[in-house]
């Protein structure tokens, strides 16, 4: 593998293969591991995304989980999925002509999309241990394959005539992740819920919101001040903590 570079206060270990990064990242929070520590492996065999769905981890692409320990308020943990998914955004622009990088997106809340096509996941779980909170942030990038999906289309940078390799596309995301969190450490959300609503997929635009408790349908009206979705419906304005958003109902 190519040399891993990480930005100052950032470490790294590399796997050939392990069930999940994110569980080796709270493993290695267990032992006693610094905040600032990145996993990666070449390939995942337990590989997990949002709401439980499995997550294709075979070689090509980019499986990393980064541990943070500090500076977690609690009621601030709902904006870290956006803050990575600005992050991941940032890294792919980076690595992208400017023509190509025109077409990336946000789906809410952190899923990062080419021309409508799913080329990323972020999975952040947080635990409670008895030196305090911990938070891992767990991000897939779609470099040179893709999986075959009936819940979203889905592409990959080799596939769009971009390939990037895993380690190169790390070293991207490693650099803007540590960028992103310094601004969400210094300062309020807003600059970044504006960042985010930026580049958002859809804004304005009629969708439907899988929930738990079945489907609502409305037009996206932007974020909460805390990161949530807007939903107007019939002219009244819902707000949704998490569910999975569908274009063109």
């Amino acid at each position: 593998m190519t040399t891993l570079r990480v930005p100052a206060g950032f470490s790294v270990e590399s796997h050939a293969a392990v069930g999940s990064t994110n569980a080796v990242a709270f493993e290695r929070a267990a032992a006693g591991a610094p905040s600032g520590l990145w996993t990666i492996a070449a390939r995942q065999t337990s590989g997990r995304g949002r709401l439980g769905r499995t997550w294709t981890s075979e070689p090509g692409n980019l499986f990393c989980s980064l541990l943070l320990r500090e500076g977690l308020a609690p009621s601030r943990f709902g904006e870290l999925p956006l803050v990575a998914a600005l992050a991941v955004h940032d890294a792919v622009t980076a690595a992208l002509p400017p023509t190509a990088a025109a077409a990336l997106r946000i789906k809410w809340p952190n899923d990062v999309l080419y021309d409508g096509a799913k080329l990323s996941g972020i999975l952040v779980e947080g635990a409670l241990r008895p030196e305090g909170q911990v938070v891992v942030i767990g991000i897939g990038i779609n470099c040179h394959h893709h999986p075959d999906t009936s819940l979203y289309p889905a592409t990959d940078l080799a596939s769009l005539g971009y390939p990037v390799e895993p380690a190169d596309m790390f070293s991207l995301l490693a650099e803007h992740l540590a960028r992103r969190l310094d601004q969400w450490h210094a300062g309020p959300f807003e600059p970044l819920r504006a960042a985010w609503l930026d580049r958002a997929c859809g804004l304005g635009e009629p969708i439907s919101v899988r929930l738990p408790s079945g489907t609502r349908t409305g037009v996206f009206d932007g974020l909460d001040a805390d990161g949530r979705l807007e939903l107007r419906v019939d002219g009244r304005l819902e707000t949704i903590a998490a569910g999975d958003v569908f274009f063109n109902p």
